[in-house]
């Protein structure tokens, strides 16, 4: 005979407390960024050896709705990846797309990252100036609100 509270604890693992469109509706940008103190700013490599510079953003997969969440927020067409490594189920957000990087995250990151990964934000403009010569659009987050 299965074990009832077992199987509730199993159930309960892979949910999460708000649904796709209610974390839309909650999110600050005071949120996303202390998730991504925890995240990667970094470079991926081309066929041809070219660095392109990369955010990555990964949960488990159970959170795969607030990665999409995220992704909304900054009105982002990229798929939120899942995939399985070493027995673990994550879910996870990679944004190569320059103008994104460019006009929406550097803006939307600099100066405002609190911990070590601001040192890491920075060492890795440095790997990329040309991100660093805003051209803004709307950022998420700093609509004035009448």
């Amino acid at each position: 005979m299965p074990d009832r509270e077992h199987d509730i604890v199993l159930a309960s693992e892979n949910r999460t407390f708000y649904g796709r469109e209610e974390i839309g509706r909650f999110i600050t940008p005071e949120y996303i960024r202390g998730l991504f103190e925890g995240g990667t700013f970094s470079n991926d490599r081309r066929q041809n050896g070219a660095r392109v510079p990369c955010v990555t953003l990964k949960m488990h997969f159970r959170d795969k709705a607030l990665l999409e969440g995220i992704r909304d927020y900054f009105k982002l067409r990229n798929r939120v990846y899942e995939y399985t490594h070493g027995g673990r189920h994550y879910a996870m957000l990679i944004v190569r797309d320059t103008p994104a990087l460019k006009n929406t995250f550097v803006p939307f990151f600099k100066n405002q990252l609190l911990g070590h990964k601001g040192i890491q934000f920075e060492e890795w403009l440095k790997m990329f100036p040309y991100l660093n010569s805003l051209h803004h659009r709307d950022l998420p987050g700093r609509d004035l609100k009448t």
